[in-house]
């Protein structure tokens, strides 16, 4: 019998396994070689990584002068618009005096503004009284012009989130935060001094929404001054003797009552000039037994009244066979002050007798009266509008420059 042929295919390839084999156990892989590329594959993926995180720090520093532009031409626009609102020379006073009251803070959150609580000195006084003291002044904090700046912006029909700028916060965003703490101190202090001059527009139209908001506790019934009585029997024409009264209830209404059925007209703009404040003489006078017979509302300018004199205001009016008329003077007034006296001239039989309320020194914040007032005006709700979007035009900025540090972050980590 004869033995089967070879399987010369497989015996080959057997063969060469094993002479591979052999070979690479003769000749084995440096384990060398293998760590050497593991290492150029990390090294490329580093050096990718660190262009990367460098070309984003390049941004976030590139961003910062961006952002402290925005902010300049933004604020000095704000100002820019309040002169033309109001006039140059307001506009510089209330700028101005919110810097000297915040000459010492350099952190945004440190800036304050202060106003009046108009609620507790409001209202319709009882006879006899008279005010003895000024409102409570307030502190209007960063927290509080935050939220003020967006009820203001909110009227407009512009909604500002303003949280984004951490005006009330020492401490930033956690990506911002972290770039600036490796920035260097110029860096460092250029965002503080440019966050400072953003959140102080806050602050301007925080100050305006404060005094349109307190119209609203003196629009029905006007900030009061006095309500002062006083009577006295005199003697005319050396027989008749009567029992002559008058009562006055002084006021300063920004806008005229319409319930009143006397013409008169809302406050005039004022821009801080006290002396052109309207006061509204509500007069009422009585004659022996007769009924008390009503003046209604006299206004008169304060700035007309400051004379060494009375002005008598006209017209008489005719009290059965007498007649009285009221007589004022006004001097020594100030933002916060002023000196009112008042008199009722009665005339019967030809003679003229007067009785007075004397001279009555009377605390009142007539300059910031004189700012609530003014908000009444659509031109100074349209300066809210127009620095609501100032505010929103730097905003958009400023979350440029946070995204750009969120990006510098991550890739850097």
């Amino acid at each position: 019998m004869k033995n089967p042929p070879l399987n010369l295919v497989g015996t080959s390839k057997m063969s060469a396994s094993v002479s591979q084999q052999k070979a690479c156990s003769a000749f084995p892989v440096p384990k060398i070689t293998l760590l050497s590329a593991a290492l150029f594959s990390f090294t490329v993926a580093s050096g990718a990584q660190a262009a990367d995180c460098a070309a984003a720090l390049n941004d976030v520093n590139s961003h910062i002068p961006k952002l402290q532009s925005s902010v300049s031409n933004e604020a000095k626009g704000g100002q820019q618009d309040f002169s033309a609102t109001t006039s140059s020379n307001y506009s510089k006073k209330i700028y101005d005096a919110f810097e000297a009251l915040n000459k010492n803070a350099s952190q945004a959150s440190a800036l304050t503004n202060q106003a009046y609580d108009l609620s507790k000195n409001s209202g319709v006084m009882s006879e006899g009284q008279v005010q003895t003291k000024m409102p409570p002044q307030v502190t209007i904090s960063m927290a509080n012009a935050v939220q003020l700046a967006e009820a203001a912006a909110k009227e407009s029909n512009t909604k500002l989130d303003l949280a984004q700028l951490r005006c009330d916060q020492n401490t930033e965003d956690a990506a911002l935060g972290a770039y600036l703490n490796q920035a260097s101190s110029a860096t460092q202090t250029t965002y503080r001094d440019t966050k400072r001059e953003a959140c102080k527009v806050v602050h301007v139209l925080a100050e305006l929404q404060d005094a349109r908001q307190k119209l609203n506790d003196i629009r029905q019934n006007g900030y009061p001054i006095f309500h002062l009585h006083v009577q006295d029997k005199k003697t005319f024409a050396n027989q008749y003797k009567r029992t002559v009264q008058m009562k006055v209830d002084l006021r300063m209404y920004p806008t005229y009552p319409s319930t009143v059925d006397v013409k008169g007209s809302d406050q005039t703009i004022l821009l801080g000039q006290v002396n052109g404040i309207n006061l509204s003489y509500n007069s009422y006078f009585k004659w022996s037994d007769d009924n008390w017979t009503k003046l209604n509302l006299f206004q008169k300018i304060m700035g007309d009244t400051k004379r060494d004199d009375y002005q008598c205001l006209p017209p008489a009016i005719s009290l059965g066979s007498a007649s009285v008329e009221l007589c004022i003077k006004l001097d020594n007034f100030t933002d916060n002050s002023l000196t009112v006296h008042a008199q009722g001239k009665f005339r019967y039989h030809s003679d003229t007798h007067s009785i007075a309320l004397g001279s009555k020194d009377v605390p009142a914040p007539f300059g910031y009266l004189a700012k609530v007032s003014d908000m009444k005006e659509k031109k100074m709700q349209d300066l809210q509008s127009k620095l609501a979007k100032r505010l929103l035009s730097l905003l958009g900025v400023h979350s440029e420059l946070l995204d750009k540090a969120s990006h510098w972050k991550n890739s850097c980590s």
